[in-house]
């Protein structure tokens, strides 16, 4: 029996993650018309508070909680549009410390070694090089690629004929360039460890964080939004619309500690829950940003509002792992349980 309520002390991990991003990184950070912050004290803060070594064990600097505490770190960054820097350290930290450089991971957990999230730019095929895209690079940062073999660490000069992209999210930075597997400083075999399975449920976590967030700014423009005399959220469609948006964030949060706490145990249908929670978040984040634009009507499609961001966000934490096609041929694929 798996209990899918957060405990207290959960609950109060959440809540100060919460906090320190909303006084932090608060979405107004990303209007035209914002000061610019100092991303440099954001990320010590980061790290001095444990996030990025939170599941490593105590002798490689990390706290030695587990992938449930990482997944409701990274809830509350897909809530506030964190940088996925944060999500691919957290894993680089796991990468090091398997390979055997625990100096490695305790330097990624302290945020002295940062990593950038690198995805496939084009469908993966056969051969070892491959076009990929590196989110929110900075000058030294290890670069963090997985598939389904296994999850690797390259040094930064690894990315070859590295170009400056135009992101459909402006609200990173994107390079595409060429990687070359067979050049991994770090490379962990699936088998041995199922790191890729770790980054498809923490994926799972900010998804379900952006689809949750995206319900907050709409219910709460629905209860201030008025025509004929009365705020919009009393109307039937509308209020529909919004409760259709929580349930929907909320299964897919379930399924998200579900597949955590499988994924924790070893259990045999671990890959089974982990895609169904990245399918599940996926679509929640998609169709509660598409809903949000739609609730916020003629506003909805300025950038001047803020729920744009998490359709954005969507696609690119939708396309990192696999996209939802590619998670739907796993749980097809997968070994069903023994009920």
């Amino acid at each position: 029996m798996y209990d899918l309520l957060l405990s207290d002390d959960e609950a109060m991990i959440a809540g100060s993650v919460r906090d320190f991003l909303e006084a932090e990184l608060p979405l107004a950070r990303l209007r035209p018309d914002a000061k610019l912050l100092d991303a440099g004290a954001v990320w010590r803060g980061m790290a001095g508070l444990g996030w990025l070594g939170v599941a490593l064990p105590e002798q490689a600097g990390g706290s030695g909680l587990g992938i449930v505490e990482e997944a409701l770190i990274q809830r509350e960054c897909g809530r506030y549009l964190v940088s996925p820097g944060v999500l691919a350290t957290m894993l680089a930290g796991h990468v090091a410390l398997h390979a055997g450089d625990a100096g490695l991971a305790a330097a990624f957990a302290a945020g002295d070694a940062a990593a950038a999230l690198t995805i496939d730019a084009a469908p993966a095929v056969m051969d070892r090089e491959r076009d990929v895209l590196a989110i929110d690079r900075k000058p030294d940062a290890w670069l963090l690629y997985w598939n389904d073999d296994g999850m690797g660490l390259f040094e930064p000069s690894c990315l070859w004929e590295a170009t400056e992209g135009d992101p459909f999210d402006d609200s990173v930075t994107v390079q595409s360039g060429k990687l070359i597997l067979d050049s991994a400083t770090f490379w962990m075999a699936a088998e041995r460890e199922p790191l890729p399975l770790r980054a498809d449920v923490l994926l799972a976590a900010a998804l379900v964080g952006l689809a949750s967030h995206a319900c907050d700014l709409a219910v709460d423009y629905a209860g201030l939004r008025e025509q004929f005399g009365k705020p919009i959220g009393s109307f039937q469609a509308v209020k529909h619309r919004c409760a259709d948006m929580a349930v929907r964030q909320r299964l897919a949060w379930y399924q998200t500690c579900l597949a955590a706490l499988k994924l924790q145990a070893g259990a045999d249908d671990a890959q089974l829950q982990v895609a169904s929670a990245k399918v599940l978040a996926a679509e929640a984040a998609h169709e509660n940003g598409r809903a949000a634009i739609q609730i916020h009507g003629g506003i909805g499609f300025q950038a001047e509002c803020d729920v744009h961001w998490f359709v954005k966000r969507a696609v690119l934490y939708d396309q990192a792992g696999g996209a939802m096609a590619q998670q739907c041929e796993r749980i097809i694929a997968a070994p069903r349980p023994a009920w």
